[in-house]
């Protein structure tokens, strides 16, 4: 099975491809989307769905896992451009008809170090422990959006 997870951001989008087989995961592809503020919206938009889009095409994952939206209410102006972020990358993946899942931070920091509050250096510690690759995660938004995939591939493994 491979999940590909997303750590949705309007400046730095993280994604994470794992392949999952008998509870061991291996790290396929993992990344940023960058994009530069003084873009238009719109063209950071679809730099983040081209290249999801083109990660599908290439890797046809069977599931895909992203971060939920959360905020503070005094970030709502934050809120609305991640939730654009989050937007663009379920619609590339929505051409595919793939099934995404939806995870909140805390619940894959939970799964992967046992505390919810888990720092970024913990969640770049476990993941790389998970996927056996002590030098995988280049910065946090590929943390993050590893550490996504691989709570969706315990989640399953839970429910099996």
């Amino acid at each position: 099975m491979k999940i590909l997870g997303i750590d949705p951001g309007l400046t730095n989008t993280g994604y994470g491809l794992i392949s999952v087989k008998n509870r061991n995961y291996k790290s396929l592809e993992g990344g940023v989307i960058r994009t530069k503020s003084d873009q238009s919206l719109e063209n950071r938009l679809y730099s983040i769905y081209s290249v999801i889009k083109d990660i599908m095409m290439e890797f046809s994952p069977n599931s895909v896992a992203i971060e939920e939206l959360h905020s503070r209410s005094r970030f709502v102006k934050t809120a609305i451009l991640l939730g654009h972020a989050r937007g663009a990358a379920i619609v590339a993946v929505g051409q595919f008809n793939i099934p995404v899942f939806n995870y909140q931070p805390t619940q894959a920091k939970n799964m992967l170090t046992g505390f919810g509050g888990a720092s970024k250096e913990q969640i770049k510690a476990a993941v790389s422990d998970c996927l056996g690759e002590p030098n995988i995660i280049k910065n946090e938004h590929m943390a993050d959006a590893f550490s996504i995939a691989i709570c969706h591939g315990m989640m399953i493994e839970k429910s099996i």
